[in-house]
């Protein structure tokens, strides 16, 4: 039956969906496992900072002493001051951290991790809480603050347009209205002459009231690790997932709280603890720590070098396995053909002898005069012969195949074994001539027998296609002993097949052999290591193979 023809893809397809589904497979558990690891060092990292916050650095806080003064009032506007004591050594889009303490009745925000920025006007400091305001003000201010580069060169001349209560005081609360920045050229504080106007978020209730002033920046505090960019820090102070922490923090609906989620790509966690404070108006304060974390986020910079380099090892041995499993199927293919050819050219190569042997016994049945009986069993005993010559060629390629007959190696000279065969391979009374020309004796070390069966072949088959008065030449030189007849050329897509048994480039000269003379000689150069082919040439075909290098 004929199999559908298979290319190299139709095997890496599905060899490589199988190697594909393996590789999902082992990267999940690889990324699942790492994910699971990576949270739990972060969840223990955030409950290390949060015991840590709750415990000493609450107690400094909360403690007159460490302060050089008893006013009340005093010592909640210094506990006001953002300290950040809590923050995360990760990037800040890989981990939030929001701290605050509240007043216990009154939920007054007494300190929190907001960030601030500090105005001057004139003689007079005032203090801008940046926490509501987008991102794309958040990277302005932080751009021309210089936080978050490494190397500045040039920083930008920043204005900005505020309410501000008008009567002075310090660090009095201020809101932006807008941001007037004018870029400098590198290297120097030279403007550049382009101005850019960023409209900040405000609340028109909150500032009613209050004058409109144009202030310059003293500072900025803000939370982020060092090494962290710009873009980093304003997608972190701007985020969503930072205001809900924050909206925790800072706004506690009951007391004594705390929770705790661990997930592959989510951990998170809250707490909160109820503290004395003397100089708090109630007594009491809430502090509240809030913690997210992003592990599978964390993990992408080793994860994806990871990913992509597996996936590409992955679709190599694919296509290792796929090329292999193609020159299998191409052998198994090959194999299958030579089978069905050989069982065809078998089936014929019987048949007609059979098939003359039942016709002449037949004929022998009847009463026939003496000399017919004799040409008869003639006829029989030409067929068999026939018959015993082509079982004997397939034994005799069986044997030399599957390596049951040994060489026996001897030293002769090819030249005068070439020359030999020649004159005895024409019938004596054919008109075909014969041309011997030899550059030496060329002495062989081979299997004398053997090599003598392949010459055979050669000549065997070049004496079979070539016409009347035609030529056969046999030639050595530089190595190479090669049989060249005249006649019709062989078509170049039956030259790579003339060797394969069986195989017939005219099929209808099969009456002139079996098909098995050049496999048997192909199977006996392969034997001693030589090389073969067949080419075209203006005389004729050519048979060669080369028995020694140049």
């Amino acid at each position: 039956m004929k199999t559908k023809r298979r290319t190299f893809w139709s095997f890496f397809t599905r060899i490589g969906a199988g190697f594909l589904a393996f590789w999902l497979a082992v990267m999940a558990v690889f990324t699942v496992l790492l994910s699971q690891q990576r949270a739990k060092l972060m969840l223990a990292e955030m409950e290390s900072k949060s015991d840590k916050l709750m415990g000493e650095d609450t107690d400094l806080l909360l403690d007159p002493s460490s302060y050089d003064t008893t006013d009340e009032t005093e010592l909640r506007r210094r506990l006001s001051k953002p300290v950040f004591m809590a923050d995360s050594a990760d990037p800040p889009n890989l981990q939030i951290i929001e701290t605050a303490i509240t007043d216990l009745k009154s939920g007054k925000v007494l300190q929190s991790n907001r960030w601030w920025l500090e105005l001057i006007e004139g003689n007079n400091l005032y203090r801008v809480d940046m926490s509501g305001q987008p991102r794309e003000v958040c990277e302005a201010v932080l751009a021309g603050a210089g936080t978050g580069e490494s190397k500045i060169e040039s920083l930008p001349k920043m204005t900005f347009e505020a309410w501000a209560d008008s009567v002075p005081g310090y660090r009095d609360d201020a809101y932006l209205k807008s941001i007037t920045i004018e870029p400098t050229k590198s290297g120097t504080w030279e403007p550049t002459g382009e101005v850019r106007t960023i409209e900040c978020a405000y609340d028109a209730e909150q500032v009613k009231g209050l004058t409109l002033k144009t202030m310059s920046c003293s500072r900025l505090v803000c939370p982020g690790p060092n090494g962290a960019t710009t873009e980093q820090i304003a997608e972190s102070l701007s985020s969503p997932a930072r205001q809900a922490l924050r909206e925790w923090a800072e706004y506690p609906s009951r007391t004594n709280s705390s929770q705790t989620v661990e997930k592959l790509w989510l951990v998170r966690t809250y707490r909160r603890t109820i503290r004395y404070c003397p100089f708090a108006e109630s007594g009491a304060v809430l502090v509240s720590y809030a913690a997210e974390g992003y592990p599978l986020k964390a993990l992408l910079p080793v994860l994806i070098p990871v990913w992509a380099f597996s996936l590409v090892l992955a679709l190599f041995c694919a296509a290792v396995l796929s090329g292999a499993q193609l020159r299998v199927w191409r052998k198994q293919e090959r194999v299958e053909r030579v089978r069905r050819e050989t069982t065809a050219a078998l089936a014929h190569e019987l048949k007609t002898p059979l098939s003359v042997l039942s016709a002449t016994a037949e004929l022998l049945g009847d009463n026939l005069a003496p000399e017919k009986q004799a040409h008869y069993l003639g006829v029989i005993q030409q067929q068999a012969q026939r018959m015993d010559g082509s079982v004997r060629h397939m034994l005799e390629l069986s044997r030399l195949e599957t390596g049951a007959k040994a060489l026996r190696r001897t030293a002769f000279s090819l030249a005068e074994l070439a020359q030999e065969r020649l004159q005895a391979a024409l019938p004596t009374d054919s008109t075909i001539r014969t041309e011997f020309a030899a550059q030496g004796e060329y002495e062989v070390n081979a299997d004398r027998t053997l090599l003598t069966r392949a010459l055979d072949a050669l000549l065997e088959n070049a004496v079979q296609h070539t016409p009347e008065s035609g030529c056969i030449t046999v030639h050595l030189a530089d190595g190479v002993l090669s049989v060249t007849n005249t006649g019709d050329a062989i078509p170049a897509d039956a030259l790579p097949r003339l060797w394969e048994a069986y195989y017939q480039a005219d099929p209808s000269r099969s009456a002139k052999g079996d098909g098995l003379g050049l496999s048997i000689a192909k199977t006996v150069f392969d034997l001693h290591g030589f090389t073969c082919g067949a080419e075209n040439t203006e005389i004729g075909p050519k048979f060669w193979f080369r028995f020694a290098d140049k």
